[in-house]
């Protein structure tokens, strides 16, 4: 452990000496594409999952695990949905230098399984730190979890899973950020009900165990997506705050309908308070709220998810359909599942996911396209900031309409001569 303890510090200083990439995707003009395949060692798991676990443990090696699909049958007929452990680890870099060398343009990944997560998970908390992976809670077949563990790789580049002090109750479905050394989990859905409620892990202490923060002021949101402001380089007087964006809303209220209230909220650790900025109909975001998308960690800005009025409509139709069947509605249960399974048969461009990148400015209290590269929209896949300069972004499985998965990952690149950084723990 002490020697996996060095490893990481020792990266932690490396990216500070070399850099990381904090250009984003947003501000290159030319972007490079590269195209690869998740996992495919398994049959069920490499028609692709979604609500999975993915990160960089170390520049290059990119680990996947967990997520759920429907590999027998699709959603709309009734399938089944499976929960999965496995952990793969790739490198990357390898198989980009390697296409880059070929004038090629498709990452032959080579994906390794290396190893299980503690139990089937799905919908988990993670973020990355440094060299680990923070994860939390999270949905299996028999629900929401109290897990809490760190990913990191072992010295024989195996996975080494490492207990973290349990929730306080199971949850999943919650935003995550990082601010320094302590992970936030926002919301989510706690013994199966939607929550506000937010907790705290100081990772530099993680005995301490996890701390309560103030709940966010809005009634629960179903899905929603945080990222980290870390402010503007050289103001010293900047203090770093959490932005989440918050859409559905009413989703678990028997007397209120299901309603789109875009919503974006600030919430400073330093002063435990929250800010909220509710989005205008007619604003550049108001159509999305990126239910089920994902955040940029280099700036607050968001993308993926959900068509705001569609998926109103469909969470209504659920909650109707479950009072349908607990009054015993037989004719009105038919008439909704047959609505149902029509919503669910359209080509995934009607679904009109999420596709283009968009900020937040709080001094205007607006949400604004940014001009940036545009890619097919997914909801609960897994976008990741580039730890190397050779890499802007990578955008990582998910789904393209609702129940139905990819296992197609996008890599963003302006230089095809990927570098390796060697890390090299010290002698003890």
């Amino acid at each position: 452990m002490k020697s996996i303890l060095h490893r990481v510090r020792l990266m932690a200083l490396l990216l500070l000496v070399v850099g990381t990439s904090y250009s984003t995707i947003h501000a290159q003009e030319e972007v490079r594409i590269f195209k690869s395949k998740t996992p495919q060692l398994d049959s069920a798991y490499a028609k692709g999952v979604s609500g999975h676990i993915a990160g960089e443990l170390l520049p290059g090696q990119l680990v996947m695990a967990g997520g759920c699909n429907f590999p027998d049958r699709p959603a709309r007929e009734g399938g089944a949905k499976r929960y999965y452990s496995e952990i793969y680890l790739a490198d990357y870099l390898d198989a980009m230098y390697a296409a880059c060398e070929a004038k090629a343009s498709e990452l032959d990944m080579g994906w390794k399984l290396v190893g299980h997560l503690p139990q089937p998970t799905a919908y988990a908390a993670f973020q990355q730190y440094f060299g680990q992976l923070i994860v939390a809670g999270g949905q299996s077949e028999a629900g929401e979890l109290r897990d809490a563990y760190i990913m990191e790789l072992s010295d024989s580049l195996g996975v080494e899973i490492i207990p973290l002090p349990s929730l306080p109750e199971p949850r999943s479905g919650m935003a995550s950020a990082l601010i320094e050394d302590v992970l936030y989990l926002i919301g989510g859905r706690v013994n199966g009900k939607l929550s506000n409620t937010v907790l705290s892990l100081d990772l530099r202490r993680p005995e301490a165990g996890w701390r309560e923060e103030t709940p966010y002021p809005h009634s629960p949101f179903l899905k929603l997506v945080a990222a980290t402001n870390k402010g503007e380089r050289g103001r010293s007087d900047y203090v770093p705050h959490l932005g989440v964006m918050g859409s559905f809303t009413g989703v678990d209220d028997p007397d209120q309908p299901v309603r789109a209230d875009v919503t974006y909220m600030a919430y400073t650790p330093e002063t435990k308070q929250w800010q909220t900025y509710k989005i205008a109909p007619d604003n550049a975001i108001a159509a999305y709220g990126f239910g089920g998308g994902y955040a940029s960690g280099h700036d607050v800005s968001f993308s993926g998810g959900v068509r705001a009025d569609l998926f109103v409509t469909a969470l209504q139709r659920e909650k109707d359909l479950k009072v349908a069947k607990a009054k015993g509605n037989r004719r009105l249960v038919k008439k909704l599942q047959a609505e149902q399974r029509a919503y669910l048969s359209h080509d995934p461009a009607w679904y009109g996911f999420c596709s283009d990148w968009y900020s937040f400015d709080k001094s205007t209290g607006k949400g604004m396209k940014i001009n940036a590269f545009r890619f097919d929209g997914r909801a609960d896949a897994v976008y990741l900031d580039g730890y190397t300069s050779a890499v802007e972004g990578m955008l990582i499985g998910g789904e393209i309409m609702p129940g139905i998965r990819t296992p197609m990952i996008t890599f963003f690149t302006n230089d095809c001569t990927p570098q390796r950084y060697e890390v090299i723990a010290p002698a003890k």
